[in-house]
């Protein structure tokens, strides 16, 4: 994917199916300040632990996501 299409995705809930086949779901977040030639994404999801912290997955540029789903209407999905 391109970094003009995973940033339409900004903010929201999805899927984002990466190259080597793995699935990432939470928060998709965009971080332009790392100055190094690349735009580098952030899934968040929800502790998998009541009471611990988020789970952070960070993408280094768009390239390795094959594709994104919006999971926003998803009930596991929105809290």
């Amino acid at each position: 994917m391109t970094d003009q299409e995973l940033s339409a995705y900004a903010g929201k809930a999805v899927r984002v199916t990466l190259a080597d086949g793995q699935i990432l779901a939470g928060t998709l977040h965009v971080e332009h300040d790392h100055g190094h030639g690349h735009v580098h994404y952030a899934v968040v999801s929800d502790a998998v632990r009541q009471g611990g912290e988020p789970v952070r997955a960070v993408l280094h540029g768009a390239d390795r996501v094959t594709s994104v789903e919006d999971a926003s209407s998803d009930p596991a999905a929105v809290e």
